[in-house]
């Protein structure tokens, strides 16, 4: 039995079709809806330029009380994203349980997220946004499919399609 569903959202151009799966599996069971977003942590690259064009005393005031501003602003942006699609969509039925937007590496954040929710599904992208390569899944999906103890359900993003060829009067498939 399905009681909670848990969308991994990454504010990539799939968010939308990501939220429509979750929102109508959350409503086909009667489930609560939990979202949970990552932000990736400062790689060596952003420490080393923080060093190197930042006073100690601002470094430690960004990288502290700047990094939890930057969250609470992300999961104000991620809830205004839910509530215009579930408006839009009109999914007002929904349960929408807790937005969680924490920092950390995105395959540990979902994880620890679906432990704490106690998810019964995850509902992930297979690829991030930009992501063109001959794969079928993105390093976090792949990791997710890996690790998960939980069902998953991912949906392939779908990458636009190539400019038309003026130089043909038919659609070319691709």
């Amino acid at each position: 039995m399905i009681k909670t569903v848990l969308l991994a959202a990454d504010f990539s151009v799939s968010t939308h079709q990501l939220l429509q799966h979750a929102a109508e599996l959350a409503e086909q069971y009667d489930a609560k809806l939990v979202v949970v977003h990552a932000i990736e942590p400062l790689g060596n690259l952003g420490h080393a330029l923080l060093h190197a064009y930042v006073n100690p005393a601002t470094t430690r005031t960004i990288t502290t009380t700047g990094l939890d501003a930057m969250v609470q602003e992300v999961k104000s942006q991620l809830i205004d994203v839910l509530t215009d699609e579930y408006v839009d969509g009109d999914y007002r039925s929904l349960d929408l349980g807790e937005v969680i937007v924490k920092t950390g590496h995105p395959v540990q954040v979902i994880l620890e997220a679906a432990e704490y929710c106690q998810a019964d599904l995850i509902v992930f992208g297979s690829h991030s946004t930009g992501i063109h390569s001959d794969s079928n899944l993105g390093s976090v999906a792949n990791k997710i499919v890996n690790n998960a103890k939980v069902p998953i359900y991912m949906v392939p993003h779908l990458f636009p399609p190539p400019p038309a060829d003026n130089n043909h009067n038919q659609m070319q498939l691709w």
